[in-house]
């Protein structure tokens, strides 16, 4: 007969929290409870998740109603100090016997690696999973971490929100407990202006429907799709297109309950500000989308998410224009004050803004800055850019004492590229300044020039090594200076635009700068590195084991790993690639377990003629290696080395390596090792895991 199971429905009903937290604990919470659920030996079915700026919803069907009985092996003392000389049994026999509930008659011994044990089997009775569930949800209520915290309650309960209410139902039956003073029930609460206040539910189905009458849509698939397709006809309304912004629609996805989207407009007269002030104004401050003409100029409207189904009278949409009316006067004003002012006179006032307080002033960055850069050109053979990095160098940091970047501070370095561009700067200076902090992700575009890409590198390096010189380095989830991120947009912008350089180069000529030359700290730097190049390179989609052989062979020059890596991987797609890289594993095992120093190539004992032919094809096709690697053409290089693998066949068939005669092993050793190093060079081929049938 199947085992009855029964659905569990969890809904925390919240203060609203906010929209950048709110996902991430929906999934912790399922995640708590799943795993809760299976450490009592108790499956789970299909999870859904469920969330809304005032509530974290989860559904588990098919959990048992009850535990399963289970047989278990408790272990007790050795046998040596269980029995007597005489056999007979001693106080720790009978204790064990006695905490396990049991005759002595029912122990057994049984042999394990460290020798003879007591122990005993018994059966634990299964509990009711009702009975289960009211100390385990609230354990995976109390397990769900946030950034931020308070408590509001005498014992002290952590939660990003107070909660209000609980909703705890399994097999349609309540799940009774109490947590932060709230007790469980089967009683949620609509929509804050909508709804009714108290909506019994006995199913997460009817918790949705019920919710829905009550003007709330808990699935937030379906939330997007309302403001996806509300957006798109009010932009179409006002004669344009959407702007889209996939950021700003996943956080209006979860600051509304009741999303609909109303349309407004603004004076034309705002539009002679540069289309990223008012695109920015509009974002970060009032979270409203803009609207594109045919030509992708930026019309006078924007598009607000409401968290109400309707707006009679447009108050709503006249309340939003009015607010917006003040943001942009602001803006406007900002624009023509800072403007009074040259970009470059402001500089020195640098001296009294703190970058960090071991590391100084932004105006101390800049001094390094500058002094990086004729460091870098010259690596990168591009000292042609160097008045022009240096002329934004000294402007780039200096729109952090702008009145506007003070008010709207997401506006740096874009609003420094922007005044640079209207006091005349040549474009490869204003957008130096203007693309400093691209890209802001690892999916995020770098900056499209030259000099923004090496400044950007520049700024960022100066950033990491000189968190690394003073301690502020990154552990766990602690960053506070983003020095991850940091490093992941030094690699990106290397790879993004092609550019040959030198980590160790790098690393050393930026802790001079804080007159840093220690071995230590810069191995700590070049290990850092690395393990960031990993994870870039797994987020570009790369295999681990791909990532894994190519950095074994070095990655002190990013770009070039990047072409290594990109080789290797297409030349997994030949079908023989598994069997190459099983030769190669062979090689390293064969080289490693040799235990002797590889001495030099003796080629006149070379007898054997499948050795003859490996070390002929080798000579022969080492030349052509080398000159496609020095091309960086490894896909070329990697395709000469994959040729070998039918004389490596044959030499593996043929030659017994580890012969008896020690010079003859000892040649044999170093033929193969010769052999292996084009190889290394490139990619350590032993680290590519081969799946079984491959």
């Amino acid at each position: 007969m199947d085992m009855k199971t029964g659905e569990l429905v969890v809904e925390l009903g919240v203060e609203e929290i906010p929209s950048s937290m709110i996902e991430d604990a929906t999934s912790q919470f399922a995640g708590n409870l799943s795993r809760l659920l299976n450490e009592q030996h108790l499956s789970t079915g299909e999870i859904t998740k469920w969330w809304t700026p005032r509530r974290i919803i989860v559904g588990i069907s098919d959990i048992p109603v009850r535990q399963d009985d289970r047989r278990e092996t408790v272990m007790g003392p050795p046998r040596r100090v269980a029995y007597d000389a005489a056999g007979a049994p001693t106080r720790a026999a009978t204790a064990f016997a006695e905490k396990a509930g049991v005759l002595m008659s029912r122990i057994k011994i049984i042999q394990t690696q460290k020798g003879e044990y007591l122990a005993v089997d018994r059966v634990l009775r299964g509990d009711k999973t009702l009975k289960i569930l009211q100390t385990l949800i609230p354990s995976a209520i109390a397990g769900i971490q946030f950034p931020k915290t308070m408590h509001w309650t005498a014992d002290h309960f952590r939660f990003a929100r107070p909660l209000r209410w609980i909703v705890a139902l399994f097999a349609g039956r309540t799940v009774r407990f109490t947590i932060a003073d709230v007790k469980s029930s089967n009683v949620t609460t609509g929509h804050r202006f909508l709804g009714k206040s108290r909506i019994a539910v006995d199913s997460l189905a009817s918790l949705q429907e019920k919710l829905r009458e009550n003007s709330v849509v808990v699935d937030p698939a379906e939330r997007r799709e309302i403001i996806m397709s509300g957006l798109g006809m009010e932009a179409q309304a006002c004669g344009g297109t959407l702007l889209e912004d996939p950021d700003l629609l996943q956080t209006v996805v979860n600051l509304n309950e009741a999303p609909s989207v109303i349309r407004g407009a603004f004076e034309e007269r705002f539009l002679s500000l540069p289309k990223e002030i008012l695109i920015t104004v509009m974002r970060e401050h009032q979270k409203y989308f803009s609207v594109l003409g045919s030509s992708g100029e930026l019309l006078p409207a924007f598009l607000a998410v409401v968290n109400l189904q309707r707006d009679p009278g447009h108050i709503i949409r006249t309340g939003h224009e009015r607010v917006l009316r003040a943001r942009l006067a602001d803006a406007s004003f900002f624009w023509e004050t800072d403007r009074k002012i040259p970009l470059g006179d402001r500089e020195p006032a640098l001296k009294n803004v703190l970058f960090q307080e071991n590391l100084g002033s932004y105006h101390e960055k800049t001094r390094r800055i500058l002094a990086l850069l004729p460091e870098v050109t010259r690596a990168l053979g591009r000292q042609d850019l160097l008045p022009d990095l240096e002329t934004a160098a000294h402007l780039f940091k200096c729109d952090l004492i702008t009145e506007m970047v003070k008010e709207f501070t997401d506006l740096q370095g874009v609003v420094g590229g922007l005044y640079a561009r209207a006091e005349g700067y040549a474009p490869p200076v204003w957008r130096a300044v203007y693309e400093q902090y691209y890209p802001k992700s690892t999916t995020s575009p770098s900056p499209e020039s030259e000099t923004g890409a090496i400044l950007a590198l520049v700024d960022r390096l100066d950033t990491v090594c000189g968190c690394f010189s003073v301690g502020l380095i990154p552990s766990g989830s602690g960053d506070p200076f983003a020095v991850r991120r940091q490093a992941n947009g030094i690699l990106k912008i290397i790879i993004d635009h092609r550019l040959s350089l030198s980590l160790d180069h790098l690393i050393e000529k930026s802790l001079s700068g804080y007159g840093r030359m220690d071995g230590s700290l810069a191995a700590e730097l070049r290990g850092f590195f690395e393990g960031r190049l990993r994870f870039l390179f797994e987020e570009m989609g790369y295999g681990y084991d791909s990532v894994n052989a190519v950095l074994a062979a070095g990655f002190d020059n990013p770009l070039d790993a990047f072409e290594r890596l990109r080789a290797l991987e297409d030349l997994r797609q030949e079908s023989d690639f598994f069997a190459l890289a099983s030769n190669f594993k062979r090689i390293v095992n064969i080289l490693s377990q040799a235990g002797e120093v590889i001495g030099t190539l003796d080629e006149s004992t070379l007898k054997d003629p499948a050795e003859v032919e490996l070390w002929r094809t080798h000579s022969r096709i080492e030349p052509e290696v080398n000159a496609a690697s020095e091309k960086h053409d490894y896909g070329a290089a990697l395709r000469a080395l994959a040729s070998m693998r039918g004389v490596v066949d044959e030499f593996f068939r043929q030659v017994m390596v580890m012969d008896e005669n020690l010079s003859v092993r000892r040649n044999r050793i170093s033929l193969l090792s010769i052999v292996s190093q084009p190889f290394k060079r490139i990619a350590d081929i032993s680290r590519i895991v081969i799946e079984k049938g491959s």
